[in-house]
């Protein structure tokens, strides 16, 4: 049945209304509603700056939402079967942030997997939460993380009696997705939180043929880009609540505080837009987005050198339900029958045919459909990847000898002790044996390599200087090819941790 509440746009309404009333402004921001021409301006459009308006009146407050913006998360929470939604200005960064300040005390217990992104790393030392770190699946020939098994969460939640909450990836970078629904029932059985990271699962709430969302597996909190899948700006986010497991008023508290205090209304209002737009197409777009996925793993896993396989295919690889469910729109594309890494590849089609994939890693590369990817679009990658091909597959000379190693660490301390804690900084060589005091990742995807209060052992420098020699962007604290680690002379190492 078609609800005509959700074919209004409370807050673009607003926002368009207030910039045609034609206020004199003397607020922020300085560019006076674009009275300010600047090469953005001049260069894109005006209106960019015409409705970049702050908080006057008309247009509610996005840290107490009384008017058009409640109005509008509203509307987005009950699209997505949720009790309540708050839209993130600071992406599904700024979401997981304020979960994990909302929920988990310092010292407070989490089980989580380890192939985590940096926003949960950067959460366990805010919010000072001990992780009880899960290990993924690994795919061993593509090199990736896959889900979590529910045995192995069920295994860490019996372990760990005390902790509060459970963390699940919904889906992982890559698009698989364990068993949620039964993660969630385990986790709520035993009186435990379940929080999600949904950042790339946001057409799970309108797609059909796709995994189950964290507001229908009955999670309890969960942060979803809506920009990365679903038509809103980028940086701009979702966080959704359900029952009354956690207070929302805790998630409202910390929101506020780890979210900017100028909010941009562009950002809210394509949230507004996007969310109506769903609601009036997303079957038939993730539907049109399935199909195109389909007809393009098939002509890409036929060119020499290359796989891509189907949902079907992974899931018959008997993996159990670590890969309970697929996200068929990500193709997963395996380059190593062609003899290069996957960032050969990432950069060789964008200066080659201007195809811009979403990431290359060491096996494989990514490349995302989205509701705005057309069959032209599709036609053209498979193109450049039998152009690829073509170039490499009868060159002997660029096979290589694959020395990479998918492994995580052990950890010693919490994230928050081995930030806190004295540190120093050596080369990589010398940093063996010693304990991390920051976070080292590639990115994308953004997995760290190793994080605060983890050991440094020889796969992570090897790990490490591989991406350096194959030029994969590493982020780090410290200098190239130097780290910091905890200074042992100056720190005391508390004996209270169980999995020391």
């Amino acid at each position: 049945m078609k609800s005509e509440a959700q074919l209004k746009t409370p807050f673009l309404d607003a926002l368009i209304s207030y910039v045609q009333s034609s206020p004199v402004p003397f607020d922020v921001p300085g560019h006076k509603l674009g009275r300010l021409e600047t090469d953005l301006s001049r260069r894109l459009s005006p209106a960019i700056l015409h409705y970049d308006a702050n908080a006057p009146i008309g247009l509610d407050n996005l840290y107490n939402a009384r008017g058009v913006i409640k109005e509008s998360e509203d509307l987005m929470a009950k699209l997505c079967h949720a009790d309540h939604c708050l839209f993130s200005v600071n992406g599904t960064t700024g979401g997981i942030l304020s979960m994990f300040l909302a929920v988990l005390d310092n010292k407070d217990k989490v089980i989580l997997p380890r192939n985590a992104h940096k926003s949960v790393i950067n959460a366990l030392i805010i919010s000072g939460a001990v992780p009880i770190f899960v290990s993924p699946e690994i795919d061993e020939e593509l090199g990736i993380a896959n889900g979590v098994s529910l045995a192995t969460y069920v295994e860490a939640m019996d372990r760990h009696p005390e902790a509060k909450a459970v963390f699940v990836i919904n889906p992982t970078y890559y698009g698989i997705a364990c068993d949620l629904r039964a993660v969630a029932r385990e986790a709520h059985r035993r009186g435990m939180v379940v929080l999600v990271d949904e950042a790339h699962g946001s057409s799970f709430y309108f797609g059909k043929g796709l995994p189950v969302s964290a507001m229908d597996a009955d999670c309890d909190v969960t942060s979803v880009s809506f920009h990365k899948n679903s038509g809103s700006l980028t940086q701009s986010s979702i966080i959704l609540t359900k029952g009354n497991r956690v207070e929302f008023s805790e998630i409202k508290r910390a929101f506020a505080m780890l979210s900017s205090t100028s909010p941009n209304p562009l950002l809210i209002a394509s949230l507004d837009a996007a969310r109506k737009e769903m609601y009036l197409r997303g079957k038939e777009l993730y539907r049109k987005d399935i199909e195109l996925a389909v007809y393009a793993k098939k002509k890409i896993d036929g060119i020499p050198g290359l796989s891509c396989k189907t949902k079907k295919e992974i899931l018959s690889k008997g993996n159990g339900d670590a890969v309970y469910d697929v996200d068929e729109t990500k193709l997963v594309i395996s380059v190593r029958g062609l003899g290069l890494y996957g960032y050969d590849v990432y950069k060789e089609l964008r200066q080659h045919d201007n195809i811009q994939l979403e990431l290359g890693e060491v096996f494989v590369v990514l490349a995302l459909i989205g509701p705005g990817t057309q069959k032209e679009d599709v036609d053209r990658l498979v193109e450049a990847f039998e152009g690829l091909s073509q170039r490499h597959s009868g060159d002997k000379k660029t096979r290589r000898r694959y020395t990479y190693q998918f492994a995580f660490p052990k950890t010693v301390v919490p994230p928050r002790e081995g930030y806190d804690a004295p540190s120093k900084v050596v080369s990589l060589k010398d940093a063996v044996g010693e304990i991390s005091a920051e976070t080292v990742m590639a990115y994308p995807p953004g997995i760290p390599l190793v994080i605060p209060g983890e050991l440094v052992d020889r796969d992570v420098v090897r790990m490490i200087e591989f991406y350096y020699r194959e030029n994969g962007q590493v982020l780090k604290d410290s200098e190239p090819r130097k780290m910091k680690v905890i200074d042992r002379s100056r720190w005391y190492l508390a004996q209270e941790y169980p999995f020391l």
